[in-house]
């Protein structure tokens, strides 16, 4: 049949996306270069590090990508055609990483279990985080020096470093860091799904529409809980959107776990139809097409911020625990920072008073969310209804 084994789209499993005999295919494409990503953990980490995936194709247009993550992770990197093989850590494929032989591997995350797989993959040049048989966590390449001293000085880490993590990592790398955004890609079926949500969140029992809508990410990983606000802040924010925005509705956007602080959300609201409380328990792709249908979104620095940057939305986010600076939201949005002389600190717990997520001034999302919806949200209905 002349296969072409060293062919970036052929597997031997099944045929191809072409879908057609290897002889003559126009979409042949020899590998040059065998490149595996390691991104476990920390479910936005994991969608920032797709900023990568650009830089490497820029270097290495032919190479084949094989990104290697958690199954919590895999929703996030579905249909990414960056990405040649997506291989999940669990028992099964145990014996798949210990065959496979890279020529390059690029180690993302800090940690002991994504070190030791570092250690265990079988490439020949390592970049990124790996780790030493005592169980230290060390850097790999010259390159990885900086963004490993920012991750051990709280005083370059929280006031001195100014580079976003997307530039860190791209640089930890080795690699040509030109601002890449983060690669999410939605399938057809799920581009026409959002449109028929939006249509559902736009439309309004008098016939009318809503002008926009403005979305809410209700919560956070349950490692930081301050990252989201407090429910009686939540329905202040809503209220306030109400009264400053009367012609554009609010939807609530959140996970399984803040169903019931959306429902309590809601119930404050339960006679303003302008005020939709969106499914929690679909899933994490589910949520990502509730989250595109809105115009733009509010959130804490958490995943879900994350995926509104991954969806280039426009984003107000706010910080308290983490740090701001190492967040980029592409010019398509603002940035508010705690009242807190203790911020960023980036711990699970805290003693102080006042907490962070109660000094973020209703004011300052007030003028924030005018500004996104002037400069981001209306131009662009603008622009779309002119072509």
């Amino acid at each position: 049949m002349g296969y072409r084994f060293d062919c970036r789209h052929f597997t031997g499993y099944k045929p191809c996306a072409w879908k057609r005999p290897c002889d003559g295919c126009p979409h042949y494409s020899p590998v040059t270069k065998r490149i595996a990503v390691l991104s476990l953990e920390a479910l936005g980490a994991v969608l920032r590090s797709t900023c990568l995936l650009p830089a490497i194709r820029r270097e290495w247009h032919d190479c084949h990508i094989t990104w290697i993550t958690y199954p919590n992770a895999k929703a996030l990197l579905e249909n990414n055609q960056l990405i040649d093989r997506l291989i999940t850590v669990d028992a099964s494929t145990n014996a798949v990483l210990d065959h496979l032989k890279f020529d390059l591997l690029l180690a993302v995350d800090k940690s002991i279990e994504a070190g030791a797989l570092a250690e265990r993959i079988q490439a020949k040049e390592k970049r990124g985080f790996g780790l030493d048989s005592n169980g230290v966590i060390r850097p790999l390449n010259e390159e990885a020096n900086y963004q490993y001293d920012v991750g051990l000085s709280d005083e370059l880490k929280f006031f001195i470093n100014q580079k976003p993590e997307t530039q860190q990592i791209t640089e930890t790398m080795a690699l040509n860091w030109i601002r890449d955004p983060y690669i999410l890609n939605l399938r057809e079926a799920e581009v026409a799904e959002v449109a028929s949500r939006r249509a559902t969140l736009l439309g309004r029992p008098d016939g009318t529409r809503w002008r926009a809508i403005i979305g809410y990410n209700t919560g956070c990983s349950l490692l930081y809980p301050y990252k989201k606000f407090t429910v009686e802040r939540s329905i202040e924010i809503i209220r306030m959107w109400r009264e400053a925005f009367p012609d554009c509705a609010v939807a609530l956007l959140g996970g399984r776990e803040d169903t019931e602080r959306q429902a309590l959300m809601k119930e404050a609201f339960a006679s303003d139809e302008g005020v939709i409380n969106t499914p929690t328990t679909g899933g994490l792709r589910s949520g990502m097409l509730w989250m595109d249908a809105a115009d733009m979104v509010l959130s804490g620095c958490s995943l879900g911020m994350h995926i509104a940057i991954a969806l280039k939305k426009p984003v107000i986010a706010w910080f308290g625990v983490s740090c701001a600076q190492e967040v980029d939201l592409y010019d398509r949005g603002v940035k508010i920072q705690a009242n807190v002389g203790c911020s960023p600190c980036w711990k699970k717990s805290c003693a102080n008073e006042p907490k962070c997520f109660n000094e973020v001034p209703v004011a300052s999302i007030r003028a924030a969310t005018a500004d996104v919806l002037s400069r981001h949200v209306f131009a662009s209905h603008v622009s779309r209804s002119e072509k």
